[in-house]
């Protein structure tokens, strides 16, 4: 859970010339930094003439700060972060919720291992922290969390049983506030022992494929990894043959750029944020993916 220290950052804010024409982002963020929680709901609540469409999407989501820094309070002094997910759903329904809440959101459905809406969650904080306009830079995770979030919906997707969109929000991006996310594990999943995919497969497979449109890289590497069972030479083979099969369907489908693969076997598996919270069956599975490095 990523603890926000935004009093000082949401001063800063406020010395900033939208409030020139947006007297009540300027009441909202003046709450929010007194640590007044009921007060920046009311006026959050309350009618904004003379703000903008955005102006008035950012009083909801400094309210919601307000709230959010209580919990990160109360979760800092040994409270469940679990228990505060009615509220927080609540607040990612009814306030426009930055990518604070949605990031929390994820690790709490990470921790009961509902890992297909913590991929979801974590995805749409990505996307979240990325609109600059809604996500001003004080409001913004570092490069490193940038990368977190990145690194946990990949996680995520590869441990979900259903498949998840590589971008929840319009089209996929290889950059995050100008940090580099060009490697993308996918779980195209294949009939046992075969380069051929299973429906599940199928589905990231085509979700790829669209990525792929979004981007429009003049170059990728399909890199194919399987899991540690059966001999290394076969595996390795296996993984070959698995991304070239992708390779041949994106083609298919319409990509147009020129595209490269290798197959790593089981020599390069899966590193998980912490693999003792998967049983052997999810770990493998996944380390049995296909990185798509893109070249812009």
């Amino acid at each position: 859970m990523k603890i926000v220290v935004v009093t000082s950052l949401l001063a800063l804010f406020a010395a900033g010339p939208a409030f020139a024409a947006c007297d009540v982002l300027r009441q909202v963020a003046e709450a929010t930094n007194a640590g007044n929680e009921d007060l920046a709901k009311q006026i959050a609540g309350g009618q904004a003439p003379d703000c903008t469409a955005d102006d008035k999407a950012m009083i909801n989501r400094v309210a919601a700060l307000a709230s959010f820094n209580r919990i990160v309070g109360a979760v800092g002094q040994g409270a469940n972060l679990a228990d505060f997910e009615p509220e927080l759903e609540t607040i990612r329904t009814s306030n426009a919720a930055p990518w604070q809440v949605l990031d929390a959101l994820g690790d709490i459905n990470r921790d009961r291992r509902n890992y297909e809406a913590a991929a979801r969650y974590y995805q749409l904080a990505l996307e979240d922290a990325s609109n600059e306009v809604l996500t001003p830079g004080w409001m913004a995770p570092d490069a490193k969390y940038i990368a977190r979030l990145d690194r946990m919906a990949t996680e995520m997707r590869l441990a979900a049983p259903r498949p998840v969109k590589l971008a929840m929000r319009g089209g996929c991006k290889i950059s995050y506030r100008g940090v580099s996310l060009k490697k993308k594990s996918t779980p195209v999943r294949y009939v046992f022992g075969t380069a051929e995919f299973t429906p599940q497969g199928l589905e990231s497979a085509k979700d790829l494929s669209e990525c792929l449109k979004s981007v429009k890289p003049k170059v990728i590497t399909l890199i194919g990894h399987t899991d540690p069972i059966g001999g290394a030479e076969a595996n390795r083979a296996l993984s070959l043959a698995r991304a070239e099969a992708l390779g041949q369907y994106l083609a298919a489908e319409g990509y147009a750029g020129e595209w490269k693969t290798v197959g790593k076997g089981e020599d390069e598996p899966f590193k998980a944020d912490d693999a003792s919270a998967y049983d052997e069956e999810t770990l493998n599975q996944m380390h049995r993916r296909v990185e798509v490095d893109v070249e812009n």
